[in-house]
């Protein structure tokens, strides 16, 4: 059985461990992703859910505040076995409903090449789209959404 909750204290290093490995299938995977360091943040000071079982973490999102008062959705990831089960999706739900609670704008980055990912993100209300080239480094570019507060 999956559970779906906020994240506590307890489950940093797992997400940490997952971000790792679901990092390898992003098509710049040779730089470094997020470290144990920053989940532990993270988990205390923003809003993160994980999908997990008794024993194992399924996945994770990540939203944090900025200073303009939006949120950053700044991760969302599944373990390569269980993608394609709605996990991610169940993820953004309930990430998106808390967001909607305070209520805030939020926003997201994503290669413009991902044409699912798109498609999703704006199904989810993510309607403006500002492309920024060079975004991270001069070779990767990637469209910034936003989602206005409801």
């Amino acid at each position: 059985m999956t559970d779906y909750q906020k994240a506590d204290i307890n489950d940093f290093l797992g997400v940490a461990a997952l971000d790792r490995t679901a990092w390898l299938a992003n098509r710049h995977a040779e730089f470094i992703p997020d470290g144990e360091h920053a989940w532990r943040h993270w988990v205390e000071h923003s809003l993160v859910f994980v999908a997990k079982t008794k024993h194992e973490i399924l996945g994770a999102i990540l939203a944090f505040p900025c200073q303009s008062g939006a949120w950053c959705v700044h991760k969302v990831f599944v373990s390569q076995d269980k993608r394609g089960h709605g996990i991610g999706s169940q993820l953004f739900g309930i990430l998106l409903k808390e967001i909607d609670k305070i209520p805030a704008d939020c926003f997201l980055t994503v290669d413009p090449v991902n044409e699912a990912a798109l498609k999703l993100y704006e199904k989810w209300g993510f309607t403006e789209k500002e492309f920024v080239p060079g975004y991270y480094r001069p070779h990767e570019d990637r469209f910034v959404l936003t989602r206005r507060a409801i």
